[in-house]
């Protein structure tokens, strides 16, 4: 009789939580290194034309320097003169004029020409190139022009003002310091309503139909289709034009230059126009440079103001 052989079952090693298993702090640092790859140029180039510029402009704020020589620390002094400076004065007041007449014309001129031309209007697309045009031109381009149409002598507006008999369009808006910042206001408004009038027509496309057909099917008419329905629906495009508004006006150089240079007697100064003067011109470059410095504050300040009150939501198009 064969003997039984007993089945003993194998014994298994038990499984080491972890085990076969590569560690993952290779492949992070690996993901890392390609992800500090990837935006290091764009920290780079932040750091040498944002950051760098930003403090060499503070650095240069503090010095009674012309831009050759080695500058003199004077402190906050170049602060104390700037804010005791008649003519800053006068840059902050015409900035403030620029911001309300222009951001706001070019808002209701914008949405009106966008709400035409949503329709469908034979030609639209012609039309909207034509309004959008100025607003891709070269800002000293345009000073040329209306330089030439606004000349008192030989101007386009002066020769229509004799034969006429009209006296409004002879008159010399550009070198009266009573109307010289509104002239080049309306300049403006005339290049950058045709932007305003893009922002509202990628706005009014994005409404959504359903809602319109259904004020209208509750008997809502044109006027209070737009004002109840539409313009609520556009808060976000509002807010993202103001914000530019306030940036765009804050910085505008080249058209004041061209047209005025900020005279006559400093009736159209602003703020950038003052600091080239100062700079570039008297070469108080220490002065130039606090002049930098409050424009940077005042931009900031004001964006950061806008965000704060009326969230950044609503930039964003974000209503939760």
């Amino acid at each position: 009789m064969a003997a039984s052989t007993s089945h003993v079952p194998a014994t298994r090693t038990p499984r080491v939580a972890g085990a076969g298993r590569r560690h993952p702090a290779g492949r992070l640092t690996r993901e890392r290194l390609v992800a500090l790859g990837f935006i290091a140029p764009a920290v780079v180039l932040f750091a040498v034309f944002v950051v760098y510029p930003i403090a060499f402009n503070v650095q240069s704020s503090l010095l009674d320097w012309d831009g050759v020589s080695t500058g003199t620390p004077v402190g906050l002094a170049n602060y104390r003169d700037l804010f005791a400076d008649p003519t800053f004065h006068t840059t902050l007041r015409n900035s403030a004029f620029w911001i309300v007449l222009t951001i706001v014309p070019q808002a209701v001129l914008g949405f009106a020409l966008a709400w035409l031309l949503n329709t469908r209007l034979r030609g639209r697309t012609v039309y909207r190139t034509l309004f959008f045009l100025p607003a891709v031109l070269s800002p000293v381009v345009v000073g040329i022009v209306w330089q030439r149409l606004l000349d008192p002598f030989n101007g386009v507006l002066a020769q229509l003002g004799r034969a006429t008999g009209i006296d409004l369009l002879t008159r010399s808006y550009l070198s009266d310091p009573s109307t010289a910042i509104f002239a080049v206001i309306v300049v403006n408004v005339w290049m950058w309503t045709g932007f305003s009038m893009l922002f509202y027509l990628a706005g009014l496309q994005l409404v959504d139909h359903s809602v319109v057909e259904a004020a209208r099917i509750d008997g809502a008419t044109g006027w209070q289709l737009i004002r109840r329905i539409v313009l609520p629906l556009l808060k976000p495009t509002h807010l993202a034009l103001l914000l530019l508004g306030i940036i765009g006006s804050l910085k505008t150089f080249e058209l004041v230059w061209v047209l005025t240079e900020g005279g006559p007697n400093h009736a159209s100064e602003l703020m950038p126009t003052y600091l080239f003067k100062q700079a570039f011109q008297l070469q108080s470059f220490g002065y130039g440079a606090t002049i930098a410095v409050v424009l940077l504050v005042v931009a900031v300040g004001s964006s950061l103001a806008m965000l704060r009150t009326f969230g950044s939501g609503f930039i964003t198009g974000d209503r939760s």
